[in-house]
């Protein structure tokens, strides 16, 4: 993929690292200086330099090339800024003991010096100061470009994904930014909760868990609901995991987040126009699963057209499931219903909500990382939820 240039004055910040050559500068900003040269120049021998040796040899002489242009990291040494420019480039700086930390789920930076991340539901602040923000415009358009993003003024809002450190990436800068960059980091477990840690975790009860288990035992199809960060995919990883072996599944998603450990599972993202080629959609992914044998379709996230795929598949014999963004249980069918509906006229939304009614079991509604309440879905339209679990 092609990588644009990302500034339109390349050198400014690298000409103010300049000023501090005699011994004066703070590393970390002549570091910043040298790496948003690069990015500016030359992004595209970032991406993937990690993992490629040709073009990490690339990379490594075009950071001598500009160390020597002027001496201005003699006293330093010329290894020891190699070194940090690639962990600054390939790691993630500040942020890494946070990404490191395996119960934190979201770290979000609104300005270069205000940080906050998610854990176990509860958001708080944390103690981050970039102290300018073009230290953090450097770095969210390199934690894009490496990922294969693009990020610049014509382009200033991005989702990337880090498939081996398991995250999601959503950045923006000026101009679609008003005050300065921004940036959200999704991140997803490597070792998923079983049942048994969610309840020591107080996500769910036993009761909760015992349901819940015997539904996904049964063969019954089960949506998720609730706000962002409230535990959706956690709780549906964990008891994808405990479905029966053999079972065979695809997994379709916008952005690789489900990351199961259960064998036999087939794993699909979209594919975005800017990525390059063909796009490949949520819908065309669940069409195309009908010539697979499938016993189970998954869809990581509802948000769009694919919910018409998605109700259809439900009354096709297969399993489903599913998460989607819902405030309360009772509104989870209607908004299924209403994505669907503004997307396709083939179909009333009174014969739309017959057929999601059919087709779904269970719906399971989480707030702030718990269970809050386990509905089953009628089949008689007018009384269409029975509760089966509320927590008090």
């Amino acid at each position: 993929m092609s990588v644009v240039s990302t500034l339109k004055n390349p050198l400014s910040f690298y000409d103010r690292a300049r000023e501090y050559q005699h011994g004066t500068a703070n590393i970390n900003q002549m570091i910043s200086a040298i790496t948003e040269e690069i990015l500016s120049s030359k992004p595209d021998i970032v991406i993937n330099a990690n993992h490629d040796d040709e073009k990490s040899s690339i990379l490594r002489n075009e950071i001598i090339r500009l160390i020597d242009r002027d001496m201005i990291f003699a006293s330093i040494g010329r290894e020891k800024i190699i070194r940090q420019i690639f962990d600054a480039m390939f790691g993630y700086g500040l942020l890494q003991p946070y990404i490191e930390d395996e119960d934190i789920s979201d770290i979000d930076g609104t300005a270069f010096n205000e940080f906050s991340i998610m854990k176990k539901g509860i958001r708080q602040p944390i103690n981050i100061d970039f102290h300018h923000k073009e230290a953090l415009l450097t770095y969210c358009k390199l934690i894009a470009i490496r990922n294969g993003g693009i990020l610049n003024e014509n382009d200033s809002h991005c989702r990337v994904a880090d498939l081996q450190k398991r995250l999601r990436i959503n950045v923006s800068i000026p101009p679609r930014n008003i005050n300065g960059p921004a940036i959200s980091i999704r991140k997803h477990r490597r070792i998923s909760y079983t049942m048994e840690q969610l309840i020591e975790e107080e996500m769910l009860t036993k009761e909760a868990s015992s349901i819940l288990l015997n539904k996904i035992k049964t063969n019954q199809s089960i949506v998720f609901c609730g706000k962002g960060a409230s535990g959706k995919t956690t709780l549906l990883r964990a008891l994808i995991n405990q479905i029966d072996d053999m079972e065979r599944i695809l997994i379709v998603e916008s952005d690789a987040e489900i990351y199961p450990d259960k064998k036999f599972c087939i794993e699909q993202r979209v594919k975005r126009d800017s990525e390059g080629g063909n796009s490949i959609t949520l819908e065309m992914l669940i069409k195309d699963g009908l010539t697979m044998s499938l016993d189970t379709y998954c869809i990581g996230e509802i948000t769009g057209a694919e919910a018409y795929d998605f109700i259809k598949a439900s009354c096709t014999g297969h399993r489903v499931l599913a998460t989607i963004h819902s405030d309360q249980a009772e509104d989870c069918l209607q908004r299924i219903v209403s994505l669907a509906a503004s997307h396709y006229t083939i179909e009333s939304e009174q014969s739309l909500y017959k057929m999601v009614t059919q087709g779904i079991d269970i719906i399971v509604f989480l707030k702030n990382f718990q269970v809050k309440k386990v509905c089953q879905v009628s089949k008689i339209v007018k009384h269409p939820l029975e509760v089966l679990y509320v927590k008090d």
